[in-house]
């Protein structure tokens, strides 16, 4: 039943489930300057598995699943073992397949259960916003932020947020060019709060920042 669950939960990850709790990341990391680190990635997997337990799928359900996942990782290790595809062909055909699995997930849920899968992403998105939000108020109030800089601050991050969206919207490129395009967005971002930010104001958010980092490590190891 377990192993049942965390296949369901890793379901919901590939069809886009857990792609607000990266936005959110997104967010998390204007602040922190940390990048996606493997707790980050833990948290979306217990996520998901959480929502996927919500679910209560039926056993029907579950198998049906199960088998969506093994074909999907049998035609992905064709596709990958298959060297005389151009990269053009490999792309769209994985997209596709992609595509194709998140469609027949899809069509295994309910009504009810898709609405609640809406739902909570709706939520997160709401959630997410508001966090930023009380994040920047945050900053304004620690680093003495002019109202000019609050300003420019907030549409650095709504800029960032749409290319992030972009970016993961694009069936053109490979995971690996979506992760290397994704640091690359985050680097700049951090360079242009650098921009925004007096010396004085820097120095302050490096030490909020190692202070962040101190609090975590030693609440992740109690």
């Amino acid at each position: 039943m377990k192993k049942l669950l965390i296949l369901v939960a890793a379901l919901f990850l590939i069809t886009g489930f857990a792609m607000a709790q990266q936005a959110d990341s997104s967010q998390h990391h204007s602040f922190t300057g940390r990048g996606f680190g493997g707790k980050r990635m833990a948290m979306n997997h217990r996520r998901a598995f959480n929502m996927a337990s919500k679910l209560q799928l039926t056993d029907a359900q579950k198998q049906q699943m199960k088998t969506v996942n093994d074909d999907y990782h049998k035609q992905l290790t064709a596709l990958q073992a298959n060297d005389k595809l151009s990269l053009g062909d490999y792309k769209t055909q994985l997209a596709a397949l992609r595509k194709s699995r998140k469609d027949q997930v899809s069509n295994i849920l309910t009504d009810d259960q898709k609405k609640m899968v809406a739902d909570r992403k709706q939520n997160m998105q709401i959630n997410m916003q508001a966090r930023s939000a009380g994040n920047l108020e945050r900053m304004k109030l620690k680093l003495g932020l002019s109202d000019d800089q609050v300003a420019k601050i907030k549409t650095q991050r709504e800029q960032l947020h749409s290319q992030v969206k972009e970016l993961r919207e694009n069936t053109s490129l490979l995971p690996e060019q979506k992760r290397d395009q994704m640091k690359t967005l985050f680097a700049q971002q951090k360079d242009e709060l650098k921009s925004v930010l007096t010396p004085e104001q820097l120095s302050k958010l490096e030490s909020m920042k190692k202070q962040h980092m101190h609090y975590r490590s030693h609440s992740d190891a109690k």
